[in-house]
């Protein structure tokens, strides 16, 4: 935590984060079969001011540093960094490649000097210094017994203080710059991902502005952009700071461009379409997709048509189905043959039922023509009963 403060402090602006700062950052380095090294970046208020490696144990003074008051060596930063190279491995049983270091002071605009010392084995935070309680406090579980070690090392430990608490307040207070003019620089390029229709574009913006904040993606493919990244800003050796923008993008006709925002205006670089090697990627792609598109648009075409055709087809069978009811099936021979029989029996029947109804209504007439008779012979001859009687009782 303690390093990332820093570094975000150095980066903003010293209305922000104090008027002055004043930070030594010291690097010892082991390669396999080879030589240990060390080199040290001296920056203040985010410049760098001077360099020294172990290759001449001399500070190198940079052309913004307008005071010559600084050490004119390293050697005992670089003796503490090189025995750590022996101490730490030994103690923490892991195989050490780099150790890192920074030391420094940061004085506010009250007038306030805050002082810090840190420490990193591989990249990872390992150790930091108390200077008011000169003991080291462990930032890894594996530096307990290096913190131990150190702890136990009074000299050490008071020599680290007076530096930070007495040195660095001193040099910072000599130290004056030469009035530069900011500069940022913006590239934009891009590569092609294999075997895919995407690259990966990448915004690299250098400045030695550090109001330079933030990198945006920009014209009218950001939206359509896969993915986007932006790390930064860091600072470099040279003074500068570092902002990257790294992009998942699609090749086809958008425009891509990248702005940067600073403190007094915004600077703007669009993609040229090309790739690292200087291949026009957008002209190739441009092309393969109007092939793509043709092709596809010649198979919907086809299917479009297919899938009407047998629509058409299918709606002109079914109407036919529903006009035309499937033929009845042929009658079996023996259930006509039955229901011949049982209609000849049923004219028969209908035949009896007809002559008896008949037959019922002449005898009928009959009785009603002797009845009539009677009555006529009875009103024309009244003594026709008593001859009749007589006749019967003869």
């Amino acid at each position: 935590m303690l390093l990332k403060l820093l570094i975000h402090c150095i980066l903003l602006s010293t209305a922000e984060c104090g008027s002055h700062s004043l930070v030594f950052m010291s690097t010892g380095r082991v390669q396999p079969g080879g030589r240990p090294s060390f080199e040290q970046l001296t920056v203040f208020d985010g410049v760098p001011i001077s360099h020294c490696d172990s290759s001449s144990w001399t500070e190198q003074l940079k052309p913004e540093l307008e005071s010559k008051n600084l050490p004119g060596n390293c050697q005992e930063a670089g003796y503490d960094i090189l025995e750590s190279l022996h101490q730490i491995p030994a103690s923490i049983n892991i195989t050490v490649y780099v150790v890192q270091r920074r030391r420094g002071c940061i004085q506010s605009a009250s007038g306030t000097v805050s002082v810090f010392e840190a420490w990193a084995v591989n990249g990872m935070d390992f150790i930091s210094f108390d200077p008011e309680s000169q003991s080291w406090t462990s930032q890894s579980p594996s530096a307990t017994t290096v913190k131990q070690l150190w702890n136990s090392k009074k000299e050490m430990n008071s020599v680290y203080r007076q530096f930070i608490r007495g040195q660095c307040p001193e040099m910072m207070e000599r130290i004056q710059l030469r009035a530069t003019n900011p500069h940022t620089e913006l590239s934009v390029f891009a590569k092609p991902v294999p075997n895919t229709a995407q690259a990966l574009l990448t915004c690299h913006v250098m400045s030695t502005d550090r109001s330079v904040s933030s990198v945006y993606l920009t014209g009218d493919g950001a939206s359509k952009a896969i993915w986007i990244t932006v790390t930064g800003p860091l600072p470099s050796e040279d003074g500068s700071v570092i902002l990257r923008l790294t992009a998942g993008i699609s090749l086809n006709q958008d425009t891509y461009s990248c702005t940067v925002q600073t403190g007094g205006h915004n600077l703007s670089v669009s993609w040229d379409g090309n790739s690292l090697d200087g291949r026009h990627l957008l002209i190739q792609t441009s092309f393969f997709w109007k092939m793509l598109t043709i092709i596809l648009g010649f198979i919907s075409m086809g299917l479009i048509v297919t899938i009407l055709s047998c629509a058409t087809i299918l709606l002109i069978k079914c109407v036919k189905k529903k006009r035309r009811p499937p033929p009845a099936p042929p009658p079996d021979p023996q259930l006509v043959e039955q229901m011949t029989r049982m209609s000849e029996n049923f004219i028969e029947l209908q035949n009896v039922i007809t002559a008896f109804i008949k037959g019922s209504e002449r005898d009928v007439e009959a009785q009603e023509k002797w009845e009539e008779g009677i009555r006529l012979k009875t009103q024309n001859d009244p003594e026709f009963f008593a001859h009749e009687d007589d006749e019967a009782n003869t």
